[in-house]
């Protein structure tokens, strides 16, 4: 009986130790929490215009493989022709066709006073086979960038944006360590060909959307769900970076060498629930800010895209052991339309002194919001960030033209600039004259 008596008083002892040690664990973790996740807020000013830096980007983006059209050589190409992948089984075999008519998309942009292009260059066309270069592609690209100039619209030229060769895919794409030269010796060659032409290069879009999508809900390519490999792959792409920051800055000391990161702003749905309150914070500093904390020494700006407020509500966490990871994408976290919250995630990356672009920030026509009146609002709160501190030098909405947005197919028109499907003519959206107005006085209206 004495046995018996100890052996309970030990396993009671250990409880008690256990949720002793848990108790303070959540105690410890929760305080910095409670502090990230309370908003800053700004006090707010009575003028009835809102003026930017003269040197201010207003601008829009693309990326290649959503809106050039007919890349075979593409992962996402060979992707997307296996059914059930693309909603509404769609392609990109003529997608919106801005490979051949960029120079009318951007003659578009001249017209609403835009003044900034960030677009990609796509890695499959340059380098269909390894260590096999296009030179043709090389000067379509040095076409779209030398039209830009002329047009004394800037460009911001993304260097990987999703989309990776299939030959890249095939040998183990960023799961091998030989991923880094392979990526290093695309970068190289662009850039000595076109570093006379760009100042703002972007090494990367979204790395950790890109793992998310392709490791874990394996909703995108390579579609693999292999958890164990994500330290692996974030290593191998934040030295990837690393290092062409290195190469860039080689042959160009300088030019402006940035990373493009998404963030929405997450927050606990309940203010004061601990638990929801620890899980927004590890969600964000992990999702986000470990890899920016990774290379922040190797950036000269940083990238932010924002779309929406995200809730962590705990009463939900049932789902994940009983939907899929594509059902709680959509049905289960709370994803508003917050312009708030552009201000408080542009807080967030305001202590790593660095400047911010904001390279991708959107709408879609489907959205319960105008398009013009939240482009007014998130500029709006892009002014108090820079009043607070933050050195915001540009706005890059997504999309400049209605296009292939991936696994949703064209069902998600995000763009500035409408395009009809069967006949590719470009019309710009009613609503999106808003933003022209905004660029052109370089100002917006608070309201």
């Amino acid at each position: 009986m004495r046995n018996i008596i100890r052996k309970n008083r030990s396993l009671l002892n250990c409880l008690l130790l256990f949720t002793l040690l848990s108790g303070c664990f959540l105690i410890i973790v929760s305080v910095p929490a409670y502090k990230y996740n309370k908003p800053i807020g700004y006090e707010e000013v009575d003028d009835e215009i809102l003026e930017f830096d003269e040197e201010f980007f207003w601008g829009a983006a693309t990326a290649s493989y959503q809106v050039e059209g007919g890349n075979i050589y593409s992962n996402w190409w060979r992707f997307e022709q296996e059914e059930g992948n693309i909603k509404n089984g769609d392609t990109t075999e003529v997608a919106v066709d801005h490979y051949d008519k960029y120079r009318e998309d951007i003659d578009l942009m001249e017209e609403m006073g835009l003044n900034s292009y960030r677009f990609s260059i796509e890695w499959s066309r340059i380098e269909p086979e390894k260590d096999i270069f296009d030179y043709n592609e090389i000067e379509h690209y040095r076409d779209v960038i030398d039209y830009l100039n002329e047009k004394d619209i800037e460009p911001m030229v993304t260097l990987w944006h999703h989309s990776l060769p299939i030959w890249f895919e095939d040998q183990g794409g960023w799961e091998k360590e030989n991923s880094i030269e392979d990526y290093l010796n695309y970068v190289e060659y662009v850039v000595s060909n076109l570093d006379d032409e760009v100042e703002f290069w972007i090494t990367m879009n979204e790395p950790m959307a890109y793992i998310t999508c392709g490791y874990i809900s394996s909703k995108w390519p390579p579609a693999k769900k292999e958890y164990i490999k994500i330290p692996k792959l974030v290593s191998n792409i934040s030295n990837a970076h690393k290092q062409a920051y290195g190469v860039i800055h080689n042959l160009d000391p300088d030019a402006q060498v940035g990373l493009a990161e998404h963030s929405s702003y997450v927050v606990p749905y309940h203010e004061k629930n601990v638990i929801e309150n620890i899980a927004a914070y590890a969600i964000d500093k992990t999702w986000v800010h470990y890899l920016i904390n990774q290379v922040h020494e190797e950036l000269d700006f940083i990238g932010v895209h924002y779309y929406y407020k995200q809730s962590i509500d705990i009463s939900l966490a049932k789902d994940v052991l009983t939907k899929s990871p594509q059902e709680i994408e959509n049905q289960s976290l709370d994803r508003s339309y917050y312009p708030q919250g552009l201000f408080e995630v542009l807080m967030r990356f305001k202590d790593y002194n660095i400047p911010i672009y904001i390279t991708e920030i959107g709408v879609p026509d489907y959205h319960e919001i105008d398009r013009d009146q939240f482009i007014r609002e998130h500029a709006v709160q892009v002014y108090y960030a820079n009043k607070s501190g933050a050195d915001v030098r540009g706005f890059y909405y997504w999309s400049l033209l209605d296009c292939f947005e991936w696994t949703e197919g064209y069902d998600a028109k995000f763009g500035l600039i409408s395009v009809d499907m069967e006949t590719q003519e470009r019309t710009v959206k009613g609503e999106s004259w808003e933003y022209a107005d905004i660029a052109k006085c370089n100002c917006v209206e608070n309201y």
